[in-house]
C-alpha cells in the first residue's frame, strides 16, 4: 500500500474549504480536499449572495469568469418594532470597485467553478 503525504487536508469543499485549498496550493503545499457530497458545494448551507471583498483579493477579477447570476445594485433594509417600521433603500450602481460589489449566485454552479 502506498502512502500519500499531504501538507494539509481540507475537510469540506464549500467556499471556505475551496479557497483555503487554493491559497495553500498556490504556495506549493500538497493539499487533499475531502468532500462528503458528490461535488464541491453539494452540501452547501449558505444563501445565494456572495460578497466580493475577500474573493477579489484572492482571485482578482473573478466575476468576469465565475458563474455569477447578477450584480446586486439595489437593496432595501427594513427595521421593525411591534408598532412601527422604517425602510431604507440603498443603490450602489455599477461604479463601485470590484471588492465592494456583491452578486447573486447559484451555489451548485459557483462551487463547481
Amino acid at each position: 500500500m502506498s502512502e500519500d503525504i499531504f501538507d494539509a487536508i481540507i475537510v469540506g469543499a464549500g467556499l471556505a474549504g475551496s479557497v483555503a485549498a487554493l491559497v495553500l496550493a498556490r504556495e506549493g503545499a500538497q493539499v487533499l480536499v475531502i468532500e462528503r457530497g458528490n461535488s464541491a458545494g453539494a452540501k452547501n448551507v449558505t444563501g445565494g449572495r456572495l460578497y466580493a471583498h475577500s474573493l477579489e483579493h484572492i482571485i482578482p477579477g473573478f466575476a468576469e469568469s465565475a458563474p455569477v447570476e447578477r450584480l446586486i445594485t439595489h437593496e432595501k433594509l427594513a427595521f421593525m418594532t411591534e408598532k412601527s417600521a422604517m425602510t431604507m433603500d440603498y443603490c450602489n450602481g455599477d461604479e463601485t470597485s470590484p471588492s465592494q460589489r456583491s452578486y447573486s449566485v447559484l451555489r451548485s454552479k459557483f462551487d463547481a467553478w
